[in-house]
């Protein structure tokens, strides 16, 4: 197994066609279908059929003999018509669509989740394999400053308190980048597992190549939102699929106080059958009622229940929302705070990277101290590190808005490619002619009351 080059929507697209959680809610939407058709079913003509064969014998005990009657064939075929049932099946007809309706969004849901645990590794493994970057190249900065205290020392320049410090820079350094690999190992099994795959299918080595320059952090795989915390929940409120989940089920938990309420009045039904015992035959036609006279008040409370269960459907969307803009809110803020960090962590890593050099070059003329040398180099450090966490978690939270909203922005080449069609130049033309201008604006206000 090979998907070393791919992009992210890529490597969502394999996880949307591996991951168990998918196949689970299109499992889940097929049985929805199915119980929505076998709700309908109640409606159809109920045909029976019987049919047998029957003989009897007479045993003559006093003189021991057997008495054979001939054998007779029996058929009965009935026919059932529902007339009216009140609204019985109208009711479990609704929920029953409304509960397909949960189960395809459901699925939406499933997949939007899927995208954003995929996103959440993908962005990880980024993130570890620039921090990877980052101990290697601290690692890298402090194996040649030992080099140089050692130089130095044996010239007499600088005491030998300078290259012990050295020596226990360096270790720090090289478990530091132990410690990154690690987590890099880590970060590789959770994207191998948010592919849907197992260790024994495929390894990092086989999902994704190592970037050459991973301390370059510029390109965004998601395209960056602006949107605030009241704009990102009108989206939400239009678009995520686990409200439209919930409001689903509270138009299902209201058909079905519509059937308990129906289940109170009786139903009517035509029946007819039509029986054969040879050598005689017998049709029968006739219309039945059914009603429960005494059942304990048990409809009653039934209706009560539903009405309750309705309730707490609302009650539950309610407080969907309520988390919902939370953590929208929070999302937006983390959004917000990482591109204003990153922005400050480019100036703190040039500024870093010029003081580096700067005590470097001095350290050599023997106008730096050990000190000075450790601060710039683990400033330079952090400072890197710093850039990448806060690129890293912008993306991060860019795929967790979309997750909650339920909304993937466009990217900026499908505007362009929006803009350049030949609809949106008749739409230009269209806004720049007054008469159409006018035209729109009457064709606006129908279809604004019509929907009315």
């Amino acid at each position: 197994m090979d998907l070393r080059g791919l992009r992210l929507v890529d490597y969502v697209a394999w996880a949307m066609n591996h991951r168990p959680s998918i196949e689970a809610a299109h499992l889940a939407v097929s049985n929805a279908v199915l119980e929505l058709s076998r709700v309908t079913s109640d409606r159809d003509l109920q045909v029976n059929l019987s049919s047998g064969f029957s003989q009897s014998t007479a045993n003559r005990t006093s003189h021991f003999s057997w008495h054979q009657n001939r054998g007779k064939f029996s058929s009965d075929v009935s026919l059932d018509l529902l007339i009216c049932d009140f609204g019985r099946i109208d009711a479990r007809e609704r929920q029953a669509r409304e509960n397909l309706v949960a189960a395809q969004r459901d699925l939406a849901d499933e997949e939007f989740a899927v995208f954003n645990d995929v996103a959440q590794a993908y962005f990880t493994l980024l993130q570890n394999d620039a921090l990877l970057e980052v101990a290697r190249t601290n690692e890298h900065q402090y194996a040649e400053h030992l080099r140089q205290a050692e130089s130095l020392f044996s010239e007499g320049e600088v005491k030998k308190l300078d290259v012990l410090k050295a020596r226990v820079d360096l270790s720090d350094a090289r478990l530091a980048t132990i410690n990154a690999s690690n987590d890099v190992v880590t970060a590789g099994a959770k994207f191998i597992r948010a592919l849907g795959l197992s260790a024994d299918r495929a390894s990092r080595a086989d999902v994704m190549d190592v970037a050459a320059r991973t301390l370059e952090v510029s390109r965004h795989d998601l395209q960056p939102t602006a949107y605030g915390t009241e704009e990102a929940l009108d989206l939400a409120r239009t678009n995520a699929p686990s409200l439209k989940v919930l409001r689903a089920k509270l138009r299902a938990a209201s058909a079905e106080v519509d059937y308990a309420i129906a289940d109170l009045f009786p139903s009517l039904s035509f029946s007819s059958a039509l029986s054969f015992a040879d050598p005689t035959w017998n049709w029968s036609w006739g219309f039945k009622a059914v009603q429960s006279l005494l059942d304990g008040y048990r409809k009653r409370t039934l209706v009560d229940e539903a009405v309750v269960a309705m309730d707490l459907a609302r009650v539950a969307l309610d407080e969907a929302e309520q988390n919902l803009s939370r953590d929208l809110a929070v999302a937006a803020a983390v959004r917000d705070n990482a591109r204003e960090s990153l922005a400050t962590a480019r100036v703190e890593v040039e500024q870093a990277k010029e003081n580096l050099d700067t005590v470097v070059a001095q350290y050599r003329l023997g106008d730096a101290s050990r000190i000075d040398f450790t601060d710039a180099a683990s400033g330079y450090a952090h400072a890197l590190g710093a850039r990448a966490k806060a690129f890293y978690a912008g993306e991060l939270a860019e795929a967790e808005l979309i997750r909650l909203t339920g909304h993937v922005p466009p990217s900026p080449k499908a505007k362009r490619r929006d803009a350049a069609s030949p609809r949106a130049a008749e739409k230009r033309r269209d806004a720049a002619s007054p008469k159409r201008k006018e035209e729109k604006g009457t064709y606006r206000e129908v279809n604004d009351e019509d929907i009315d």
